[in-house]
């Protein structure tokens, strides 16, 4: 039963992502207002996970956002982020249960991603221009996951997929830190944003120590119909 329900409430979250993107593109105009400004964000990543031998891995994030004026200030600056990726490269192969394959494999790495549907619920402060902070607690629902195990073999190349997805604990939640800068003022003007994503959940079970996600974010923010809305309430003043 517990299955069906989180398999429920995967597929509405999906669902729901997906109407974001189909909202952004089509009601982006009317979403936008003086006090409010909402967008696409693209954000290439660089990942890894604590406590074990790896290297980084990039990868790439896209979602929606909202930045909410609160004051001159102060700003409230949500996140969804369906296509949210982990994990990390080069990982030393493990037992596999399988004599065969693990002979093949020694020698070899192992890719390991974690997909997730990511929720950052972030407050932004102007510090000086369009110099931004930001800082907030991220909530990470996660979706998938698999290793890769890569070696050559008679100057072949040889892969062998593990999906992991039951290792993982369901949720996993982190905080933000990072620096924003807005490229134009106005409706149409584009953030450039970085930031550290620190796990604070250990989201592998069985494995012990702490097993924490890590992520620098390298990030376009996008208004989209911001320009329209300008175009409309200027029309409506005239």
């Amino acid at each position: 039963m517990k299955k069906l329900v989180v398999a429920f409430l995967l597929t509405i979250t999906v669902k729901v992502s997906t109407a974001q993107v189909l909202i952004a593109i089509l009601f982006g105009d009317k979403l936008n207002s003086g006090k409010l400004e909402f967008g696409l964000m693209l954000s290439p990543t660089l990942t890894n996970i604590t406590n074990i031998d790896a290297n980084v891995r990039p990868g790439i994030d896209f979602g929606l956002y909202f930045n909410m004026k609160l004051s001159d200030r102060f700003y409230f600056h949500p996140e969804a982020i369906p296509k949210l990726s982990f994990g990390a490269k080069n990982i030393t192969p493990y037992p596999l249960g399988d004599p065969r394959l693990d002979s093949l494999f020694t020698g070899g790495s192992v890719n390991r991603a974690v997909k997730a549907i990511g929720l950052p619920l972030l407050m932004r402060y102007r510090i000086a221009g369009s110099f931004y902070v930001e800082a907030g607690p991220q909530i990470d629902l996660i979706t998938n996951g698999k290793d890769v195990f890569k070696t050559e073999v008679n100057d072949n190349d040889l892969s062998y997929e593990n999906k992991t997805k039951d290792q993982y604990t369901r949720f996993d939640v982190g905080y933000v830190l990072g620096l924003a800068y807005r490229i134009q003022p106005g409706p149409r003007g584009m953030t450039l944003g970085v930031r550290y994503n620190g796990g604070l959940t250990d989201i592998m079970k069985n494995e012990p120590g702490n097993q924490l996600n890590s992520a620098w974010l390298f990030s376009i923010y996008v208004p989209v119909g911001s320009g329209k809305a300008a175009e409309k309430k200027a029309h409506k003043a005239q």
